[in-house]
């Protein structure tokens, strides 16, 4: 284990796969996991680095190591050499590794809930519930997105064509979590999460069209 050390990142291999950590990451976590005491915030970080590691036990069983692994202020993101490539296939199964861990861990707890009739259980269930159907959209920049890349590149070879099916895909899936956007706003008169979300999936979705 080597320690490379920046002032923002700290960076350390193990076995030849570079380990990042941003120090917004850390100061994030480290506050969500001290400082709140909003159990569903605890549980929604835990169950999405749970998620990003559903990705790389994918890359792994598929013999892809990966290059780096970085913890920015959006989470993990794993990144593979230039030179290593996954099958289409592959693709759709480490693109759906994440949101099938949340799934699976959505239907132990809720099983778990059922038989304990524990709140806390319940509070996982949900939590995983929440992150795998967000994540599962066919939108750009989300894990269902990125099997439905992998998927229409596989049968189609007109990459104009694959571009506006995705754009197409990516807005009706918008629209729809921003409606419900709006009738959360409305109802609560203060939650506005999905609306920044809408807002930050229509800008990657620019972002990566060029338009």
């Amino acid at each position: 284990m080597t320690l490379l050390g920046c002032w923002d990142y700290m960076r350390f291999a193990i076995k030849g796969t570079r380990i990042e950590f941003g120090f917004w990451f850390a100061f994030v976590v480290c506050f969500l996991l001290t400082c709140s005491d909003n159990t569903v915030i605890q549980l929604t970080v835990l169950f999405s680095l749970l998620h990003e590691c559903g990705h790389l036990l994918s890359d792994c069983l598929f013999g892809v190591r990966p290059h780096a692994i970085r913890f920015g202020l959006f989470g993990m993101t794993i990144v593979r050499a230039a030179d290593l490539h996954l099958s289409y296939r592959q693709e759709i199964c480490t693109a759906l590794a994440g949101p099938a861990v949340n799934l699976f861990f959505c239907l132990l707890f809720l099983g778990m809930y059922c038989v304990k009739n524990s709140i806390f259980f319940l509070q996982c269930g949900i939590v995983n519930l929440y992150i795998f159907t967000f994540n599962a959209m066919p939108v750009f920049s989300l894990d269902g997105g990125r099997a439905l890349e992998a998927f229409l590149q596989s049968h189609l070879q007109n990459e104009n064509r694959i571009l506006t099916i995705q754009k197409v895909v990516s807005l009706v899936y918008i629209s729809v979590v921003m409606c419900f956007g709006f009738l959360i706003l409305f109802s609560s008169k203060q939650n506005f999460t999905l609306l920044l979300l809408s807002i930050y999936l229509i800008f990657t979705l620019f972002q990566k069209c060029g338009t």
